[in-house]
């Protein structure tokens, strides 16, 4: 089993970001703006979230989300987060992060506690639109750059090391940042498995950073994205969602989503050759590998093919600007009376389309989760979202089936109590985490019971 890293699950709404603004991490210690949810009484129990993890344990306490870092490890991510402020690395996009120095008043195992910014939504890559899932990657990649200049790297390659606040992708999996010489004191990549011809050449970190390639970049990044770029967003979707978390023992090839043309798959083979030949490259950053796959990923386009559903507005003559106007239908004038009179701080779009109320609702204020279960539909709010940096989350979602609550697998269950807790979901169902102050479900009614064939009973629940 790869370790998976830290999944945040009992987040709520109201980010630290919204408190703090865009300060340092030095700022956020000194102020009272980033001491508004540091309560010197703890009244509350902790409250595990479950990940996983041989460094530490993340628990919400008081609305907080702490990290308990093990004894005998303290040490080694003290100096990690010392490296992290002093070099500024929270700016690449590694989630912010602070040594919690004040008591808890709780008889709790640890030999450091840290403290972390709070994430307004979960998100799961099986939900995420397209260019979603190439962002992680990039900033993924691009992390292992930014910390191995400064003798750091991560000790695995997943996507649920990710997290999105809007439409920026953060790095929440702190305890998988190690410094550079600790990886090969990784159990599960040990032996890594190099190929014969480059034993000879390929030091110690060149042979981890293949093992991590090979066992979690290729099946949970590289390969959904060859998927996409090959228009099966849907196949890539439920594999993902089948693989969560390492629950399954298959996992996605390249070979599974490629092309059936020769051509493509002979250029995969040789891109592969390409990058096993850059790890020769003797330097701890391995900075020519990581540059070929930053390359790599930003030549695919996976964005999906246009849908009908993607000129909705323009095709009902509605597709108008977000200030108010004589020209607006009754309905955005009625939504818009009603966000501006109620002042919700967060907003769930049901059925959102391209997001022109997901839009205008941002515009407000609001903090927007938008679902649909049209891949161009929420590719594109994401794209929009992205360039304006709207303060929207869109995801590919069946309102008619959304994500369920999902166990450890049962052969999990062997496994140490500190690792994996069996009697918490290893994912939360949507309606868990996207809880908000106000939600739209505007013109869905008749695709659920018409198109669907579901009851109304059914409908309301």
């Amino acid at each position: 089993m790869t370790q998976a890293g830290y999944l945040i699950q009992h987040i709520k709404a109201g980010s630290w970001r919204a408190q703090i603004g865009e300060s340092s991490l030095m700022d956020f210690q000194s102020t009272n703006a980033g001491q508004t949810a540091l309560r010197e009484d703890h009244t509350g129990q902790p409250v595990p979230i479950m990940g996983f993890d041989m460094g530490g344990e993340v628990f919400e306490l008081d609305n907080r989300i702490l990290r308990g870092i093990y004894p005998e490890k303290g040490a080694l991510y003290h100096n990690v987060l010392q490296t992290c402020e002093k070099n500024d690395l929270f700016a690449a996009g590694i989630i912010l992060t602070r040594k919690l120095n004040e008591c808890l008043d709780l008889d709790l195992p640890y030999e450091l506690v840290l403290e972390h910014a709070r994430v307004p939504f979960v998100s799961y890559p099986h939900e995420w639109p397209a260019s979603m899932l190439k962002a992680a990657a990039e900033l993924h990649v691009r992390l292992f750059v930014e910390l191995g200049v400064h003798g750091l790297t991560i000790k695995d390659w997943h996507p649920y090391n990710i997290l999105f606040e809007a439409t920026r992708p953060i790095f929440v999996d702190f305890c998988s940042i190690i410094p550079l010489a600790e990886l090969p004191k990784e159990e599960y990549l040990t032996p890594p498995q190099v190929p014969v011809r480059f034993r000879r050449f390929w030091d110690t970190t060149s042979r981890y950073v293949w093992e991590m390639y090979r066992r979690m970049y290729i099946p949970y990044f590289l390969s959904p994205l060859l998927g996409m770029a090959n228009q099966e967003h849907g196949k890539v979707r439920s594999r993902l969602f089948a693989t969560t978390m390492n629950v399954a023992n298959d996992y996605m090839s390249p070979m599974e989503v490629l092309s059936q043309r020769r051509l493509h798959r002979w250029r995969f083979a040789w891109w592969e050759r390409v990058k096993r030949i850059a790890l020769i490259d003797p330097s701890p950053t391995k900075r020519l590998f990581f540059h070929l796959l930053t390359r790599e990923i930003k030549n695919l386009t996976v964005a999906p093919a246009p849908s009908g559903y993607l000129d909705y507005y323009a095709a009902k003559g509605e597709r108008f600007a977000f200030e108010p106007s004589e020209v607006w239908t009754r309905k955005q004038l009625v939504i818009y009376n009603v966000i501006r009179d109620e002042r919700p701080s967060t907003l769930l779009d049901i059925g959102s389309n391209t997001g022109w109320f997901s839009i205008l609702a941002a515009r407000m204020g609001c903090q927007v989760v938008a679902l649909d279960i049209d891949e161009s539909c929420a590719n594109e709010l994401y794209t929009k979202a992205e360039a304006d940096e709207l303060p929207i989350l869109p995801l590919v979602m069946d309102i008619s089936n959304p994500t369920p609550s999902l166990w450890p697998a049962k052969h999990m269950s062997n496994l140490p109590h500190w690792i994996v807790r069996t009697n918490t979901p290893v994912l939360l169902a949507a309606e868990q985490r996207f809880k908000c102050d106000m939600v739209l479900a505007l013109a869905i009614v008749h695709h659920l019971t018409l198109g669907l064939g579901l009851s109304l009973d059914r409908v309301s629940q």
